[in-house]
């Protein structure tokens, strides 16, 4: 059982708004509209046991065709299988075999609000017709492992965004699915925290050969968990390999690291024609393979450095590169 995807196109129709109370007018007795081409044909397999991630800007397609797999949306034209169901028929068997997160906007954040994570979990038993003995299994390990034994009993609306996930992440698991689709899932949370969301995801990958399609914009969830990366943009998937082999691809770069030892050079730094950018007193320059050893010297000879490395750069600055120069 894998996840098959061949020339997936998704195209809306998003109205066509003309400024003024005369386009209002317009708008009200004949409205026009213009086609947005979401996803441009697209292909690429998941297969068990592996994660997949999926990253690109905002509007790129990925949550487009996170919601495609999942059912929740029909597709334009091409193929979808997902563990052998067409998912937009959301037949009650695939259900029960995915689970489909969107940062913090779960079950529990929705449905169970006023009450306690306990009797939500117990309500997702009763949904999912859970036996017995296989939720409290599945349900004391999570609690364990996710380490929220003490605030199974408080208000959901009263905890706060590390615990939420951490629960709502048992809620989309509990009932043991085999295909992930994880939209965001350490979005707005902690350090500490998002570790604890990674390493979780992948020890449950690991333990059930699940299948996980994953989301985000912090590349360390990328680079510490996918297996594969595919990189989408505007609709169009532009690489498919190893996260290592994305740096290679597209980079060309390197990262030139140094500190300044007095206030005066900090605030001529800022006059220079590359882009700077500054991390508690550390300066990096993205820069060109080729133009390492002029700039290197051009910061040695014009500022007091006390501090310079040059560096390969992580995916996050590397792909940040990329759609901003695209």
């Amino acid at each position: 059982m894998s996840v098959i995807v061949k020339n997936l196109h998704k195209i809306y129709k998003r109205p066509i708004k003309e400024k003024g109370l005369k386009g209002s007018i317009k708008e009200f007795f004949k409205r026009k509209y213009e086609k947005v081409h979401a996803l441009k044909g697209i292909s690429f397999e998941v297969e068990r046991g592996e994660i997949l991630g999926f990253v690109g800007p905002n509007g790129a397609g990925k949550t487009t065709c996170m919601k495609i797999l999942s059912g929740v949306l029909h597709k334009t034209e091409g193929y979808v299988n997902v563990l052998g169901f067409d998912p937009f028929k959301r037949e009650k068997e695939f259900l029960k075999k995915i689970t489909f997160v969107m940062g913090l906007e779960g079950f529990l954040e929705e449905v169970v609000w006023d009450i306690s994570a306990r009797d939500g979990f117990l309500f997702i038993k009763d949904l999912y017709e859970i036996d017995d003995k296989k939720f409290n299994q599945n349900f004391n390990e999570m609690v364990e492992i996710l380490d929220v034994k003490d605030i199974l009993d408080v208000p959901v609306r009263k905890l706060s965004k590390g615990q939420k996930m951490r629960l709502e992440l048992i809620a989309s698991l509990i009932y043991n699915p085999i295909c992930l689709f994880l939209d965001e899932p350490t979005l707005g949370l902690d350090i500490i925290s998002q570790k604890n969301i990674r390493d979780f995801i992948k020890y449950y990958v690991e333990k059930n050969n699940a299948i996980c399609i994953l989301t985000s914009h912090y590349m360390r969830d990328v680079e510490e968990l996918s297996d594969r990366l595919i990189v989408i943009n505007e609709g169009e998937i532009i690489y498919e390999g190893s996260p290592e082999g994305a740096i290679e691809k597209f980079s060309g770069k390197k990262i030139i690291k140094f500190t300044l030892k007095n206030e005066k050079d900090k605030s001529r730094i800022k006059e220079e024609k590359f882009k700077i950018i500054e991390d508690e007193g550390v300066y990096k320059i993205l820069i060109n393979k080729e133009d390492v050893l002029k700039v290197s010297k051009n910061l040695i000879n014009n500022f007091e450095i006390s501090d310079l490395t040059i560096e390969e750069p992580e995916l996050e600055e590397v792909l940040r590169d990329v759609f901003e120069s695209s």
